[in-house]
């Protein structure tokens, strides 16, 4: 089927992952950090403050460490976002952005005019109380970009993520680097690159 919607993933994808980069400092306390990174995914927890605390209390540090090994580890990749801008830019297929995310996150890295200039739809899992890899979410996009999820392309980091975008009806693209993902959108679409 033609595609006509390009889903991107934000952490791990636009922005680096600050929770993969505290796992890895604190790798015995992964399932507690991801135990407290679902909360959040699912507007479980009330303020970006709360998971502050949430997460110095675990790893028995101050929120100044938290903000350091975790708020602060997180960066938009401008090299990816101007991938996404030459995407939406061509014209021919919508974009959205489809993100697991606790309240007061992601505006710290899109504003709403940033968001209208690179995303035709934006789906975060605590607005909507769904998250990734549940099947709804990739449902929710593609119904909110106004296409069947057969005609969407999901680019994620996460392996789990593409197989639920798959189970889903969409088809996907694990994101490893730029060019690679690049490459294999490119392969999809059937153009030289996108």
């Amino acid at each position: 089927m033609t595609v006509k919607a390009i889903v991107f993933d934000c952490f791990g994808v636009l922005v680096t992952s600050a929770r993969k980069a505290l796992v890895h400092k604190y790798p015995k306390f992964k399932e507690q950090i991801d135990d407290i990174m679902h909360q959040a995914d699912y507007g479980l927890l009330s303020s970006r403050q709360q998971l502050s605390d949430m997460l110095a209390d675990l790893l028995g540090i101050s929120n100044d460490e938290v903000n350091l090994y975790f708020w602060n580890a997180s960066v938009r990749d401008e090299t990816v976002i101007n991938w996404a801008k030459d995407v939406k830019s061509l014209g021919t297929y919508k974009t959205g952005l489809l993100s697991n995310v606790g309240a007061q996150t992601f505006e710290k890295f899109f504003g709403p005019s940033q968001q209208k200039e690179l995303f035709d739809q934006v789906v975060l899992s605590y607005d909507v109380g769904i998250a990734k890899p549940d099947v709804a979410i990739f449902e929710l996009i593609s119904q909110k970009l106004g296409v069947e999820p057969s005609e969407c392309v999901m680019i994620d980091d996460t392996p789990l993520n593409i197989e639920a975008a798959i189970n889903a009806g969409m088809q996907g693209v694990r994101f490893i680097s730029l060019g690679q993902a690049s490459d294999e959108l490119s392969l999809l679409l059937g153009q030289d690159r996108a």
